[in-house]
């Protein structure tokens, strides 16, 4: 799953594993921490793989600055190609995309942008349902009707946070879809 993040992030340029794991870090969720011994054996099967290269440099202390390889960036676009799947770590890859959005085309943009809008929607619709099935629940079940308010309640917040998510898609979509349309006109 790092893949995507750590070669987008040696597409700007190179990098040392300390700087890549600040990297990964703040691309993660905020209490989520990328250990060493997730990152560096990354590092060294994108290594293995043709994707990435090292050097040593001894400049004060030793360090190793990761390169991307030609490979590792054709790696890197196919990977912005893919479409998610609809799992656990579905917040994370998409983050992660939206991240280095600027490395791949404005066609992968627009693409990479409906995508993360189709699953949004889909929740905003799955959190609307049920909902709206608390708050039925309250009067279908006045004996706990409590514990649904509470339920009804949390799931605003969840239908509030899909909203928000929403209002910046579509104004990252509007902006990119103004883009192409002026370079249309001066092409």
């Amino acid at each position: 799953m790092y893949d995507l993040l750590l070669l987008g992030s040696l597409i700007t340029g190179d990098k040392t594993g300390y700087k890549l794991q600040k990297i990964v870090g703040s691309a993660l969720q905020p209490m989520r921490k990328v250990s060493s011994g997730v990152l560096y054996p990354s590092l060294e099967r994108l290594e293995k793989e043709g994707l990435v290269t090292s050097t040593v440099h001894e400049e004060g202390r030793k360090m190793k600055l990761w390169h991307i390889t030609a490979s590792g960036v054709d790696r890197f676009i196919e990977l912005m190609k893919e479409k998610i799947p609809s799992d656990a770590k579905r917040n994370d890859r998409i983050h992660f995309k939206l991240r280095s959005l600027d490395s791949v085309s404005l066609t992968e943009q627009l693409a990479i942008l409906e995508e993360f809008q189709s699953f949004i929607e889909k929740d905003l619709d799955f959190y609307q349902h049920a909902q709206k099935d608390m708050t039925e629940h309250q009067a279908r079940f006045p004996e706990n009707k409590e514990r649904f308010r509470i339920l009804a309640e949390a799931y605003e917040l969840d239908i509030q946070l899909a909203k928000t998510k929403l209002t910046w898609i579509n104004k990252q979509l509007a902006d990119r879809k103004n883009s192409a349309q002026q370079l249309d006109t001066y092409n």
